[in-house]
């Protein structure tokens, strides 16, 4: 074969490869429901909770396909798309939370907000822009929070110490003959049964003697 015809057929071989690339660039890749026309992802991808984002990152990595890297890095640390995963995931690429969490976020997440506030809190697929809770995700702070502020978990003005020498009912007595113990009583308060959480609100037989 003639150097002329060998040159042609490379030539011919790496135009043919080369048509075959571009055929694939606006093909839609179903592990990750990205559009190469509109250059993002559809309409819905991170909202409502529980978004589909998470559900498709979920399957990805039961069957070691992680597409995502392809755009976000990686590190998940923003890639090209030059969004990071931890712009809201607070411990990994998959954990939202802060890890040293763990399974105390009830007790943990005051300390988190005193330091940082709620700016990463409070955004509509965590608890919502004015964190009022977002549905099958984050709960609205007023589920705990009983009107002090986002950062307090009793009514302003609460007494966290008794003064018996006062003559006066303590605030929480005075709250709970007006309301009763409804909101008290919650597996992140002071229990379902009023016996206490650890890490949380005590028990009230910690100063009550009857049962409450």
């Amino acid at each position: 074969m003639s150097q002329i015809k060998s040159i042609s057929l490379i030539l011919c071989l790496l135009f043919s490869l080369a048509l075959l690339a571009l055929s694939g660039c606006g093909d839609k890749n179903s592990q990750t429901d990205f559009s190469s026309n509109s250059g993002a992802h559809p309409a819905g991808w991170l909202t409502p909770a529980p978004s589909l984002h998470g559900k498709v990152a979920n399957n990805q990595v039961a069957t070691n396909k992680v597409n995502c890297t392809e755009c976000h890095g990686d590190d998940f640390l923003g890639g090209i798309s030059k969004v990071a995963c931890t712009k809201c995931h607070l411990g990994n690429d998959r954990q939202v939370h802060p890890l040293q969490w763990g399974q105390f976020a009830y007790a943990l997440h005051g300390s988190f907000v005193q330091q940082k506030g709620t700016a990463s809190c409070a955004n509509v697929s965590c608890h919502g822009s004015d964190l009022t809770g977002v549905a099958g995700s984050g709960p609205s702070c007023t589920s705990c929070h009983l009107g002090g502020s986002p950062t307090s978990s009793h009514p302003a003005g609460w007494n966290t110490t008794a003064d018996f020498t006062s003559g006066q009912q303590p605030l929480h007595a005075q709250y709970v003959g007006s309301n009763g113990t409804t909101a008290c009583r919650n597996a992140v308060c002071h229990g379902a049964n009023l016996q206490g959480v650890f890490l949380s609100g005590p028990s009230c037989n910690a100063c009550h003697s009857f049962t409450p």
